[in-house]
């Protein structure tokens, strides 16, 4: 709670004036940075006709979304604390929206037929959502870097692009 109360340049003892508990500050943290994934990430790739042109646009802006908040990314996906059975209804589907959406989208390519056929959208999105997830962790703690002592990568740009192509590669026939 430290932490949070010096980004927001407050007392960790004044986060507690105006919530219940830590759970509770991390509740609006991760529905904030959700609302902000889903602009930023899934409303910016909307307009992309082709499923998987969307997709791997969405996959780089997911990777950049981390890159560049990456403690409202690991608040969202890594931190533990937040108590799903205290949220409501509305904010469990706030904050999961974004794998929503790539799920809606998956679904929508097997109906277009650009994926296999034996595409299930619920796993693949979940497949996909934990594959940009373990790039983004790797990267965002140093694991995937040009300085690395013993894979260094030193055109990341080109490794993600790649992955990203590969990743989404396996949902075409």
């Amino acid at each position: 709670m430290r932490g949070i109360a010096s980004r927001l340049s407050v007392s960790a003892t004044a986060l507690y004036q105006h919530f219940e508990s830590k759970s509770a500050i991390l509740r609006e943290i991760r529905l904030y940075s959700s609302r902000l994934m889903q602009r930023d990430v899934m409303e910016a790739c909307t307009s992309i006709e082709k499923p998987r042109e969307r997709i791997e646009a969405m996959a780089h802006r997911y990777i950049v979304f981390a890159r560049t908040h990456p403690w409202l990314y690991s608040v969202l996906t890594e931190t533990k604390g937040v108590e799903w059975q205290d949220m409501t209804p509305e904010e469990v589907s706030e904050v999961v929206r974004p794998l929503s959406t790539l799920r809606a989208w998956i679904k929508e390519g097997c109906e277009r037929g650009a994926w296999r056929s034996d595409i299930d959208a619920d796993m693949e999105s979940i497949r996909l959502w934990a594959a940009l997830h373990g790039m983004c962790s790797m990267m965002n703690s140093g694991r995937i870097d040009e300085n690395h002592p013993a894979f260094p990568i030193t055109d990341q740009h080109g490794f993600v692009s790649r992955f990203v192509r590969s990743v989404v590669g396996t949902l075409v026939h």
